[in-house]
C-alpha cells in the first residue's frame, strides 16, 4: 500500500488514514517486522528558534547532540586534534542517526573509501580542549544507489562507524521524519554546521546554527540552473542567511511536538547567502525506509517521527 494514498490536508484524516494502513510508525510494515532492537536514544534540548552557516549565531551546547564532524584520516586534521593544535575544520558535516551510523551527503564522500575518514561525533566546540571528544574511524560507507554526481540527485550517504558510541546526555541520535512526509512552504527550519560564515570568509570553532523558511521547489528553480527534483527542499533566500562551503552533508531540522527532526541534508547552491536565492538540501523523509534498511547493524532503531506530526501533501 502505498502512502500516497493518504496525502491530504487534514491532520485528523492523516491519523485515520496511517491507521487503516498502518503506518503510523512513517516506516513501510515490513521493515519493522521481527525488529527486537530498542530505539535508540534520540532528541535535543529543544528551545525555541531563534535567528553558519552566513548570518546564524553560535548554537549553546546540547542544542544538536547528533552534529558530527567529518575529518580526513591521516592529514593534518588528525595531528591538530591529537596535540591540540588549533586551526582545523571538518571539511564536511553529518547527522548521527543510531549507535553506529552517520548519516551525511553522497558528495561528501563518493571519492574517498572505508577507513579513510573519521568521525568527530557529537562535536560543539572545536577547540575546546576541556572537553571530551568521541572519534570514530569509518567501517563503511554507503552511498545511495540512485546518487547523481552531476545533478546531486539522491545526495545522501550512511557512513557505519568503526565501533559504536554511547548514547546519553551528551551524544544522541536525531530523529527521523515519516517516510514520504513533506512540509509547507514558509515553514521555519533550522541549519547546522562549521561551514565558512561567508562566501570568501574564514570558519568558525562553534557550530553555528541558523533559522530560515522552507521554501517551493518551484519558488527555487527560479534562480537556479539545476534541477530541482522531488529529492530535494530548499530553504532560505534572505540575503546574508545561508549555509555555506563546509557545510555540506550537515543537517536541517524542524520542531515537530516536543523534538527537531532531521528533515534535510546540506547538498548544494549558487555560493552562499545571495538575494532571492535558497539552499539546496536532500529531503530525508524520501529515504527513510532505505535508512532503515541499511542499519541494521546498530544496537537500536532509529528513532522515526509520528506521521501525525506533519502534512502528507506534495508541495
Amino acid at each position: 500500500m502505498e502512502l500516497k494514498r493518504c496525502r491530504i490536508h487534514q491532520k485528523s484524516w492523516i491519523f485515520l488514514c496511517s491507521i487503516l494502513f498502518g503506518f503510523t510508525s512513517g516506516l513501510r510494515p515490513d521493515l519493522k517486522k521481527e525488529d527486537a532492537r530498542p530505539l535508540c536514544e534520540c532528541g535535543s534540548n529543544v528551545k525555541p528558534l531563534q535567528t553558519r552557516v552566513v548570518g546564524g549565531k553560535n548554537a549553546a551546547p546540547g542544542d544538536f547532540p547528533y552534529a558530527t564532524g567529518l575529518l580526513s584520516s591521516g592529514d593534518e586534521y588528525l595531528g591538530r586534534r591529537i596535540f591540540g593544535l588549533t586551526g582545523f575544520r571538518p571539511y564536511c558535516g553529518g547527522t548521527l542517526v543510531t549507535d553506529r551510523h552517520v548519516v551525511t551527503a553522497a558528495h561528501c564522500v563518493r571519492e574517498r573509501i572505508s577507513g579513510e575518514i573519521t568521525l568527530d561525533i557529537g562535536e560543539y566546540d572545536l577547540e575546546d580542549q576541556k572537553q571530551g571528544r568521541t572519534l570514530r574511524n569509518s567501517k563503511s560507507l554507503k552511498l545511495h544507489p540512485k546518487y547523481k554526481a552531476k545533478t546531486f540527485n539522491s545526495d545522501i550517504a550512511l557512513i557505519e562507524l568503526s565501533r559504536p558510541v554511547k548514547l546519553g546526555t551528551n551524544i544522541k541520535a536525531a530523529w527521523l521524519p515519516p517516510q514520504d512526509a513533506d512540509i509547507a512552504p514558509g515553514t521555519p527550519v533550522t541549519v547546522y554546521g562549521w561551514g565558512r560564515l561567508g562566501y570568501n570568509s574564514g570558519r568558525p570553532k562553534v557550530l553555528q546554527t541558523l533559522q530560515i523558511p522552507l521554501v517551493s521547489r518551484s519558488e527555487c528553480q527560479k534562480k537556479l540552473v539545476s534541477r530541482i527534483t522531488p529529492n530535494m527542499l530548499c530553504a532560505g533566500g534572505e540575503e546574508g542567511k545561508d549555509a555555506c562551503i563546509g557545510d555540506s552533508g550537515s543537517g536541517l531540522t524542524v520542531k515537530r511536538g516536543d523534538e527537531n527532526v532531521l528533515v534535510g541534508i546540506v547538498s548544494f547552491g549558487r555560493k552562499c547567502a545571495l538575494p532571492g536565492v535558497a539552499g539546496v538540501y536532500t529531503k530525508v523523509s524520501n529515504f527513510v525506509d532505505w535508512i532503515y534498511e541499511n542499519t541494521r547493524s546498530s544496537g537500536c532503531q532509529p528513532c522515526i517521527a509520528s506521521l501525525e506530526d506533519f502534512v502528507l501533501d506534495r508541495n
